[in-house]
């Protein structure tokens, strides 16, 4: 099967972008699905990127937008395949490259000479490129359970200063795990991720020199855990970050979270 497409984007700030692509799929086999595509892309800013303006005293951070960001281009091409050996294992394997003008990315700055808070924000790369592959498995866990795990990597190059993308890291994996027992009402998920180390560039000793820092590998795990009460109410409670990864310097997310709810459908 052969898909050509095309998206129009239309933009009141930056203009009109129109992107064309086109997609192949081959099943050589009833359990093996082959694909490739080559697609250009588009995408303008959003508004946190260009105007927001939020301070984390407590923390020691500060993210600011740019209202000089462009909008970043690229043309990207994908080859991968979908497998089943047997018919109760799925695998996947996705070989992805991208060229990108433009690339919108976060920035890292340091405190300022008073001690001021450390400050994210927003810039363009004018050129740059990804290229990795995307690997995942997923298997059942007996009639109740199903378990996914992949594996990313990330070879990212900011063409303009020969480095490295401030920021992505090169190795990353994840998982979900999945039960559900329709009698019992219940169902829980857990799933998380490890990402590896990720490169920022800064001048820590305001001497004028930009300084290479890999920040060290961390990891990120959510539960969720629901339950039935009556036909149509259910109890949920769930962790995000249950590790409570996360720093001001390398790692500004929302600490380790608890939270739960009802459900009623009517």
């Amino acid at each position: 099967a052969l898909v050509p497409g095309v998206r129009y984007d239309f933009d009141s700030q930056f203009g009109s972008y129109p992107t064309p692509k086109i997609a192949l799929r081959f099943d050589p086999f009833e359990s093996l699905i082959l694909r490739a595509s080559y697609g250009t892309g588009y995408r303008a800013p959003v508004f946190k990127e260009l105007l927001l303006l939020f301070e984390n005293p407590s923390v020691g951070y500060v993210v600011s937008g740019n209202p000089d960001l462009q909008p970043e281009t690229s043309q990207s091409v994908n080859v991968g395949a979908e497998w089943w050996p047997v018919y109760w294992m799925w695998c996947t394997l996705n070989i992805f490259y991208n060229d990108i003008d433009n690339l919108i990315t976060t920035t890292t700055g340091v405190n300022d000479a008073n001690g001021g808070p450390i400050r994210f924000g927003y810039d363009n790369i004018a050129a740059a490129r990804t290229r990795g592959l995307e690997a995942s498995i997923r298997l059942p866990l007996g009639p109740f359970g199903m378990f996914q795990t992949g594996y990313t990597l990330t070879d990212t190059l900011d063409e303009t200063l020969g480095r490295a993308i401030e920021g992505r890291a090169l190795h990353r994996f994840n998982f979900d795990l999945r039960f559900r027992h329709q009698d019992w009402g219940t169902e829980g998920t857990v799933r998380g991720n490890v990402v590896g180390e990720r490169p920022f560039y800064m001048d820590i000793n305001s001497d004028g020199v930009t300084d290479t820092l890999l920040a060290e590998p961390y990891s990120n795990i959510d539960l969720r855990l629901g339950q039935r009460l009556f036909d149509a109410t259910t109890l949920f409670l769930g962790i995000e970050n249950l590790l409570d990864a996360g720093n001001a310097t390398y790692l500004p997310i929302q600490p380790r979270t608890f939270y739960g709810g009802i459900t009623q459908r009517l």
